[in-house]
């Protein structure tokens, strides 16, 4: 009954699009209808339809980021070897829709073929920056230059990484990664230092510009300190530290949206403070500890973790950022960042709130209880640190 259901309705689509080709609301209802029935390529056909018309016209934004997602979805559905197929095909129809690039990279990383992924990556990155600075590609560009990071944002996540990275990258001395997060030292590791330095553009090492990535779990994340220092010694490192009673509520209820967890927040932190108060070390939580918690409350206690990182790297290299004071004026933070990179200012037009949250407020019971269990770890911070943040 369901098959003759899903027969009908896409004879009736198909009908539909005869009579008005242009609807991206019918292709994707179409592609959805092939996704269901595990027809992966002719879905993928739908939802590049409906980014054709976007790029048409963009009075369709909602329903071409519909599209792409389950274009996403798709690629992590299905036969590598079909993903990779259907991205061959987005790329090649649309060769300027960087993401898809980065998309094809992915799936050949994944597919164990690392050295097209890199070729794919590098391409990409001159592609991007032909984009954004195309003055570095016509006088400094060269694919035999020397390709690394200069700086990592490394915390903490749900502070405000997202906005100051694409702030960043408006800056004509500061070329963006062809990815914000790499997550190299925490996942991708293995895929060796040539994937990494891929995702970078090539810079002479007599040119003043510098590049970068934004992976903001690096900082809580085991031993990546160790990795970071040992290849690339002289890195400058930022950490965004944002209030730990609002980023913990921010991280419990972006992962209630992924669907990783289903307890209410006054579960998890009854939950995870009860786990806390087990660990011999609060930088270092174990497999048990894991097995019940998400880091809610654990990532948003900054100190035991900058402890480790300022023990393998000076603290000269280090920017520490209060979020609040960056939601507040980004522009008076970004021109601390351009002092601490060696650049020159350059304020922009408008700083819009590049990947928000949107959730009902904490309440006040629960807020008290996270500030009365963050109180003194917050003090411990700021004499480590010498810093005020007045969280409290």
């Amino acid at each position: 009954m369901s098959d003759l259901l899903d027969n009908r309705q896409i004879t009736h689509y198909q009908k539909a699009l005869l009579i008005k080709p242009d609807n991206p609301q019918v292709h994707y209802k179409l592609g959805k209808i092939w996704e269901k029935l595990e027809q992966w390529e002719k879905a993928s056909d739908c939802y590049l339809q409906v980014i054709s018309l976007y790029r048409e016209s963009s009075q369709i934004k909602d329903i071409f980021a519909k599209a792409y997602i389950q274009l996403i979805e798709i690629r992590e559905k299905c036969p590598i070897d079909q993903a990779i197929r259907i991205y061959r095909k987005f790329v090649d129809k649309y060769p300027d829709f960087l993401i898809a690039h980065v998309g094809l990279g992915d799936l050949l990383t994944q597919q164990g073929n690392l050295a097209a992924a890199i070729f794919c990556y590098k391409n990409t990155s001159y592609q991007q920056l032909l984009g954004s600075h195309p003055e570095f590609v016509k006088n400094y560009w060269h694919p035999d230059n020397p390709r690394q990071p200069h700086f990592l944002i490394i915390g903490i996540g749900k502070g405000g990484t997202s906005s100051l990275y694409r702030y960043l990258g408006k800056h004509p001395q500061i070329l963006p990664a062809i990815k914000k997060e790499t997550f190299f030292f925490t996942e991708n590791i293995s895929q060796g230092l040539d994937w990494y330095l891929a995702h970078f553009p090539p810079i002479p090492k007599d040119a003043d510009f510098l590049t970068g990535e934004a992976t903001p779990w690096y900082l809580v994340s085991f031993d990546v300190e160790k990795q970071v220092a040992k290849l690339f010694p002289n890195i400058k490192i930022i950490i965004l530290l944002r209030n730990p009673v609002f980023r913990s509520f921010s991280q419990y209820q972006m992962q209630r949206r992924l669907g990783k967890e289903h307890r209410s927040f006054s579960e998890v932190i009854s939950s995870e403070m009860a786990a806390i108060n087990k660990l011999s070390s609060l930088g270092n939580a174990d497999g048990t500890y894991w097995q019940t918690e998400k880091g809610c409350l654990l990532f948003s206690l900054y100190v035991y973790f900058i402890e480790k990182w300022m023990a393998v790297f000076p603290r000269e290299q280090f920017l520490i950022l209060k979020s609040e004071d960056f939601y507040a004026n980004p522009a008076v933070t970004l021109t601390q960042v351009f002092e601490f990179f060696g650049v020159p200012d350059y304020p922009l037009p408008e700083y819009p709130n590049y990947n928000p949250g949107s959730y009902n407020p904490i309440s006040d019971n629960l807020r008290q209880r996270l500030a009365d269990f963050f109180r003194p770890h917050n003090q411990k911070l700021e004499q480590y640190l010498g810093m005020k943040f007045n969280w409290n």
